[in-house]
């Protein structure tokens, strides 16, 4: 009985820090590398570290326009897929913004996807910005 008690002890300790939030994105990992993560995260449902991953991505990596429309988009699927519609549409609103000004020299498949993704938002859960 003590060891069953004992296994039980160290498999929820095992579960309860398995499932901890992300607090902070080490500094030595590159853009590819954090998204990544933030897939990991999202696909596990854990939003607000996948949301993290993504946010440090934009700080850290926003310069890059290539960079920062991947984040971006992966940002608003996470605000999607935690059913914070408002946030995910003015994150797909700005994307398609975005390569409205552009010169054509982005990756074209987020342009796409965030038009999915806001085709995807029930429109009683958003407020629309004018022009969409």
């Amino acid at each position: 009985m003590k060891k069953i008690f004992i296994v039980t002890c160290i498999a929820s300790l095992f579960v309860l820090f398995s499932c901890a939030s992300l607090k902070s994105v080490p500094q030595d990992l590159t853009a590819a590398q954090i998204i990544q993560k933030g897939q990991n995260y999202l696909d596990t449902g854990d939003y607000k570290s996948s949301e993290l991953c993504y946010m440090t991505v934009l700080e850290r990596f926003g310069t890059d326009a290539a960079v920062y429309v991947e984040a971006k988009y992966e940002l608003g699927n996470v605000y999607y897929k935690s059913k914070r519609y408002q946030q995910a549409y003015d994150t797909f609103t700005e994307l398609l913004d975005i390569y409205g000004y552009s010169q054509g020299n982005l990756p074209g498949a987020y342009k796409k996807l965030a038009q999915i993704g806001l085709d995807k938002i029930p429109e009683n859960k958003i407020t629309k910005k004018e022009g969409y």
